[in-house]
């Protein structure tokens, strides 16, 4: 090969690189383009949506509705404590433990005779209270009991 040829192939190759440099930056520079173009076509967007907003008064109602349920939520806590409050202030245990003891009296009137299960199903009770509660009837003598396969049936004494 002669020097001519040589040069000739070094300088081809050599725009042969920038041309590929150049095509590289110009891809670069065309997704920036494209990039910047969605950015702003999101901006255009989201400045008509609010728009949209603002003369329907969609984001003022959702605005008022918000402030609503947070005011509906800090009444109900108010509530809460209050009614917390109330029931430990207003309720002694004696006055409890008198009123559950109506309760049963109450519910064996409507049903007759009921287990200490159904009792506190029905009361809302531990078994371990609702059974010392019945014991207690029945020491009085205001109960009477029965056992029947293994379940002890109360009843009001007649």
């Amino acid at each position: 090969m002669s020097t001519d040829n040589t040069i000739c192939m070094i300088e081809f190759l050599g725009s042969r690189k920038i041309q590929k440099e150049k095509m590289n930056s110009l891809s670069a520079a065309e997704k920036i383009r494209e990039e910047e173009k969605g950015q702003s076509l999101n901006h255009r967007l989201e400045t008509l949506i609010s728009k949209k907003f603002e003369e329907t008064g969609v984001q003022e109602k959702i605005t008022s509705m918000n402030f609503m349920l947070e005011e509906m939520a800090e009444k109900m806590d108010q509530i809460m404590i209050m009614s917390q409050s109330n029931c430990r202030e207003k309720i002694n245990p004696s006055a409890r433990k008198i009123r559950v003891k109506e309760m049963i009296t109450m519910m064996l009137n409507q049903h007759g005779q009921l287990s200490a299960p159904q009792l506190c199903g029905l009361l809302n009770l531990s078994r371990t209270r609702c059974s010392e509660y019945l014991k207690e009837m029945e020491k009085k003598g205001v109960l009477e009991s029965e056992l029947n396969c293994r379940k002890r049936f109360y009843r009001i004494r007649q």
